[in-house]
């Protein structure tokens, strides 16, 4: 399997990440691939924007008035700010219903200010402050405009989670039989599909040259995760910064285990990410590097995202010890080598073919 990312030590690799990159387009022609693109992965979290669909095409969010930010924290991963918890339950008050009717469960938040707070105060986080309470809130949206029970609404079987899948399904083109389901980690049913399938998603988010039939309810929610960056994850998290950087040019949302979605707008391109051993450290500098090397991000903009693009290695007295690289080139498999614990590696990422190390 291919190395995607290397983490250094004194010149040295110390672990290797391996993993898929897989780009297509909105006619779902292969434009690159790293590894396998009929590889099965299970969407996670990346999955969001496309069970939102269903409230969107439907015409439930028109009905309840449903604003961009609020479409926006139902696609999102969100760290739990205030600002994430306000509009999650503006979603639940439009529909006449609590917190109570969450059956995501409570989680920590993600946001260290918050988590502290919480400490400081001796509160226990609530359902709002779950990562995924913005989809949870958007489920329960469409079950009462198409007046479907809101009890036990994570269920396979419920009947919102059914018609999700069904338009999902007609993303794809194919049969709801055919998408395998997981529970995830919120207790909702997940897809699992192939990193073609889940790039394609992505091409179709990205739009706008194609003409599916659910062109604009896509284009409603590329537009609410663009005009909200901050909404879709949080204060420092990769989402918001790869948006609040890439001048309107990228739609990106993570998922869970190492996978990545990325539309890339106005091109019709999609592409999808997954780390073979699911380690979100891999995941980040493998989405600048991919955006670089399509031209999508020019110098300025890597440089922005340089934190997330080249991580450090600091031991516990602040000194930088090694690096995490990126070592893949998506159009030129000659330069994708094999790399292995112990290989010498240099600090600008270029592996020494002079070191007399085995490379495996």
């Amino acid at each position: 399997m291919q190395p995607l990312v290397v983490l250094t030590r004194t010149r040295h690799v110390e672990s290797v990440h391996t993993g898929y990159v897989c780009i297509v387009d909105s006619s779902n022609n292969l434009l690159a691939s790293i590894g396998d693109s009929s590889q099965k992965i299970f969407l996670r979290s990346s999955a969001k924007p496309f069970q939102a669909v269903a409230a969107v095409s439907s015409g439930a969010t028109g009905h309840y008035g449903i604003t961009s930010e609020e479409l926006a924290v139902m696609c999102a991963s969100h760290s739990g700010e205030e600002i994430h918890r306000k509009t999650v339950q503006s979603i639940l008050t439009k529909v006449g219903l609590a917190e109570s009717d969450l059956e995501c469960g409570a989680a920590n938040p993600y946001n260290q200010e918050t988590n502290e707070w919480l400490t400081r105060h001796r509160e226990k986080p609530t359902s709002l402050y779950n990562c995924c309470s913005g989809k949870h809130a958007g489920m329960l949206l469409l079950c009462k405009f198409l007046g479907y029970p809101t009890e036990n609404y994570i269920a396979p079987d419920h009947p919102v989670q059914r018609h999700i899948f069904q338009t999902m399904a007609e993303l794809l083109g194919c049969s709801a039989e055919d998408i395998i389901l997981g529970e995830d980690g919120c207790g909702v049913p997940n897809c699992l599909i192939t990193l073609r399938q889940a790039a394609y998603l992505y091409a179709l988010l990205a739009g706008p040259g194609h003409s599916h039939e659910y062109k604009q309810a896509l284009a409603k929610i590329k537009e609410a995760i663009l005009a909200n960056p901050l909404m879709i994850s949080g204060t420092g998290e990769f989402c918001t910064e790869l948006m609040q950087n890439s001048d309107g040019k990228v739609v990106g949302k993570v998922g869970g285990e190492g996978v990545y979605g990325l539309g890339i707008v106005g091109t019709d391109k999609g592409i999808c990410i997954k780390i073979a051993d699911g380690n979100e450290r891999a995941v980040y500098p493998v989405v600048v590097r991919v955006l670089r090397q399509l031209g999508v991000f020019d110098q300025a903009a890597e440089d922005r995202l340089h934190k997330w693009a080249y991580p450090p290695v600091n031991n516990h007295r602040g000194k930088m010890v090694g690096h995490t690289l990126p070592v893949f080139d998506i159009y030129n498999s000659l330069r994708n080598f094999s790399l292995a614990s112990g290989d010498e590696y240099d600090l600008e990422g270029e592996n020494d073919e002079t070191s007399g190390s085995c490379h495996a």
